[in-house]
């Protein structure tokens, strides 16, 4: 039968291992001494293993890129729609628990519940009701002041509203045209985050922050999307995928239609004699069979411009009972010089 320590014994052993540990620490401090830096701690990364991490940060990094697009769209239309400077801005991009989320948001609030078509999942667009309620004042032709308390809005304020945030979901769709095509439905509000339950509590879900600044106004949007409504795109969202979307490779008959749009594209060409000055004096009394000496000779050669830029010389004469530039060389760097 195996011998059972006593508590005494146990307590021995453990301070013949802590005092060893401490040995060693003081050894690799005197070798240190020698060559400083040569050992390092190592560090430990925080695991929580009740809530991994299921988005990686290459993939965030994507989504990052993705909103930013959808927050220069967006606010290029906002500007339009409100006549007023507008600045959006992204903000963050985070993954957390759809419980953590809900709680974050102010009751009440403006929830947009919309459907992803080709995923066959949903997610939300969140804005705080100060926001809608600047932005249906700018639209009646308000000033856009400023409202403290929060409150439900109204039916009316909802169907205003309403074409503002079908237009955001029209830029959303855009901006992830990047990595693929998807279609975003706007399908119902809520103003009580209690009742909007798109995934369980303790699912991951990925949340997109934007602040919008109008005038003096300064407010938060939330996009939310749940891990099992990107599950199946998950693996496109990568720096590699991401920049292969985003280079468009264009056809042999691409090339084709833009050379000869091009060669149908019609330039003025312009052919200037020569150039003088005269007194308004002399510009007055002016008549029929007068000369008027130009800066060149007969024999000079003339610039002809085309489309602006100067490409040959030439010489000007008659075809036919039309004037004409007979075109002699194109023009050199020492041509231009010269003038």
């Amino acid at each position: 039968m195996a011998e059972i320590l006593s508590q005494k014994e146990i307590d021995a052993l453990l301070s013949t291992v802590s005092s060893d540990e401490k040995g060693g620490e003081a050894a690799v401090a005197e070798e240190g001494e020698e060559a400083e830096g040569a050992v390092g701690e190592k560090l430990a990364n925080v695991y929580d293993f009740k809530h991994p991490n299921r988005v990686s940060k290459d993939q965030l990094r994507t989504l990052q890129s993705i909103h930013e697009a959808f927050a220069k769209t967006f606010n290029a239309y906002l500007a339009v729609r409100l006549r007023t400077i507008v600045d959006i801005n992204l903000i963050s991009v985070d993954q957390l628990q759809y419980s953590e989320f809900i709680l974050s948001i102010s009751d009440p609030s403006c929830i947009y519940i919309f459907r992803v078509e080709e995923l066959n999942g949903v997610g939300i667009l969140e804005v705080s009701p100060q926001l809608v309620l600047f932005i249906v004042d700018r639209l009646f032709g308000g000033k856009g002041a400023s409202v403290e308390e929060s409150r439900v809005i109204t039916n009316i304020e909802q169907t205003v509203m309403k074409k503002i945030i079908e237009k955001a979901m029209e830029n959303l769709a855009t901006s992830w045209q990047q990595v693929t095509p998807l279609t975003f439905i706007l399908e119902g509000f809520e103003s009580n985050p209690d009742v909007v339950q798109i995934a369980p509590p303790g699912e991951t879900v990925i949340t997109v922050s934007l602040e919008i600044k109008i005038q003096e106004t300064s407010s938060l949007m939330n996009i939310c999307f749940p891990y099992l409504t990107l599950e199946d795109i998950i693996s496109k969202l990568n720096i590699q995928h991401f920049v292969s979307m985003t280079k468009k490779d264009v056809s042999e008959r691409e090339t084709e239609i833009i050379d000869e749009r091009l060669r149908l594209s019609a330039l003025p060409i312009v052919s200037i004699l020569g150039k003088t000055s005269i007194t308004i004096k002399d510009l007055i009394e002016l008549k029929t069979g007068d000369v008027i000496r130009l800066d060149r000779r007969v024999e000079d050669l003339l610039e002809i411009d085309i489309g602006g830029s100067k490409k040959f010389l030439g010489k000007a004469g008659v075809s036919g009972k039309k004037k004409s530039v007979k075109i002699v060389r194109p023009i050199a760097k020492e041509d231009i010089l010269e003038h």
